[in-house]
């Protein structure tokens, strides 16, 4: 009975550890093109929380991080979990196309994409609000369509300690929340709303698979760019990590140093990171080439000048 406990009781313990990369060919079809096949998101294992018996089995292990679960973690229950990564993956993806075809434009004008920005999607936000739902969608903001905005401003705009907030649910009805800042409430966290409503050529991606989220959007941006442009890639394997914002940037990532170890297991060639993430791994080795980017252009121009033939 006391091994049974062990091996099923929770701790208040966090663990993430190497994972795996995913080839983004199988990721997106684009029409009448053929997907790259150098590029390469990754994964890390995560869980919270984790057993006792994972707690002892991991702790002495350098390639595991355990922390204590944060706030977030601990309100966090599984089907939210699963929610939120499907609205991180959506958004990851459309933004990367949204991104990449815009990068391809500037070399084929005749690849085209239009988009909208309808506003913020609710991708956490303090438990107490009981009216609220991850995935719903902020329209106002103190009665201000905030459509006319960009992601950055609207959002900048929300994060204010006595608001008003128009919401649209999944089912196309809306409310109205009057939000003040509590002491103990953790941050809202948003996702941009944006809509494609025309691209050429015409794509498709998997909106199926348990892995994929946020910090694969650099790289899905470069896979889908070389693949665009029918660019030819020395025959290597190259992998990354990093957020992409509509205007470029690359947004820091979690699991870095995990991310680094599970580089160096799946033997990539060339592996891209946020600049800012140096710092966090100057004790570990590798065994490829690291190339920090702070934009998704910074990328590109790397490509260029070292492995497009």
């Amino acid at each position: 009975m006391l091994l049974l406990l062990i091996l099923v009781i929770p701790t208040n313990y966090a663990a993430i550890g190497p994972g795996g990369l995913t080839n983004l060919e199988d990721s997106f079809e684009i029409d009448g093109y053929e997907m790259d096949n150098h590029f390469y998101s990754i994964h890390v294992y995560s869980q919270s929380p984790i057993t006792i018996f994972q707690y002892w089995l991991l702790k002495n292990n350098d390639n595991f991080e355990i922390s204590e679960m944060t706030q977030r973690q601990e309100d966090t229950t599984i089907t939210e979990s699963y929610v939120q990564g499907s609205i991180s993956k959506e958004v990851s993806y459309k933004t990367s196309i949204i991104k990449a075809y815009q990068l391809a434009n500037e070399v084929n004008n005749n690849i085209t994409i239009d988009y909208l920005y309808h506003g913020l999607i609710i991708y956490d936000y303090p438990n107490r609000i009981s009216e609220m739902a991850i995935g719903d969608v902020i329209t106002q903001i103190n009665g201000i369509d905030i459509s006319i905005y960009d992601f950055i401003d609207s959002k900048d705009l929300a994060y204010q300690s006595d608001v008003i907030f128009t919401i649209s649910k999944e089912d196309g009805s809306s409310y109205e929340y009057h939000y003040e800042y509590q002491e103990d409430d953790v941050y809202f966290w948003f996702f941009p709303d944006y809509e494609i409503t025309q691209a050429n050529p015409s794509y498709d991606y998997e909106s199926f698979s348990t892995i994929g989220g946020s910090s694969g959007g650099l790289m899905q941006t470069l896979s889908i760019y070389v693949s665009l442009l029918e660019l030819n890639i020395t025959d290597i394997k190259i992998a990354g990590t990093g957020t992409i914002e509509m205007d470029g940037s690359i947004g820091l990532i979690g699991g870095i140093r995990e991310k680094i170890i599970t580089a160096s297991n799946e033997n990539v060639d060339v592996f891209f990171i946020p600049t800012a993430h140096l710092e966090d791994i100057t004790d570990l080795e590798f065994t490829y080439i690291l190339v920090p980017v702070d934009t998704v252009e910074e990328a590109v121009y790397w490509l260029y000048e070292n492995v497009i033939r």
